[in-house]
């Protein structure tokens, strides 16, 4: 989470957030979702670009050591969220099961430069924020809405030095921002020069 505080989190591939995922419309996408052997929990997946309930979540109730498939034609362009939807959904998302799905239009999207994926994430932790060790999940912070960390794309410092998101001057640039949550808003906003 920041230099010196370590952290559990639950991913989607192992990162915070998830892979981002790219289609077009028209697409059939067969879905995969794997729960790891030492996961103490079931897990599924909410694509909000799959139309119907629940998104995928009921087809992917996948218990540890299991995976599940299901397969999905992409209908809507647009930037959709993912999570995971088990109960408590809450726990779950706070956790870092999150990230972006992009359904392009069948003629894809205008050529850019670069582009870049932005995600907001709230965390609850047991201790105070930056304090140094492990730190497990407070569910009664995460209940009353008050995140130790507020992060993009799951750790502090994450877009910022070496990591910077960085364009030379006259390149086109296109970000995908978008916000895990599970509780507050994001108030994101671009700083520099046209």
């Amino acid at each position: 989470l920041a230099d010196g505080v370590s952290y559990n989190f639950w991913t989607f591939g192992g990162t915070v957030p998830g892979s981002f995922i790219r289609v077009r419309k028209g697409d059939t996408v067969e879905f995969t979702l794997k729960n790891a052997h030492d996961s103490h929990m079931p897990h599924n997946i909410d694509l909000h670009a799959v139309s119907g309930q629940g998104g995928g979540a009921e087809a992917t109730f996948t218990l540890p050591g299991h995976k599940t498939r299901f397969t999905f034609i992409a209908l809507n362009p647009g930037l959709y969220v993912y999570h995971c939807a088990m109960p408590p959904v809450g726990m779950h998302v706070a956790n870092g099961m999150y990230g972006l799905i992009l359904v392009e239009p069948p003629e894809g999207l205008p050529k850019v430069d670069r582009e870049y994926y932005v995600m907001q994430g709230d965390f609850y932790t047991s201790g105070k924020y930056r304090e140094k060790g492990h730190q497990g999940f407070d569910m009664e912070k995460a209940i009353d809405e008050r995140p130790t960390y507020v992060l993009f794309n799951g750790a502090e410092g994450a877009l910022t030095g070496d990591k910077a998101l960085k364009a030379k001057v006259g390149e086109t640039v296109r970000l995908f921002v978008g916000n895990g949550g599970p509780n507050l808003v994001s108030s994101f906003h671009v700083i520099g020069e046209i």
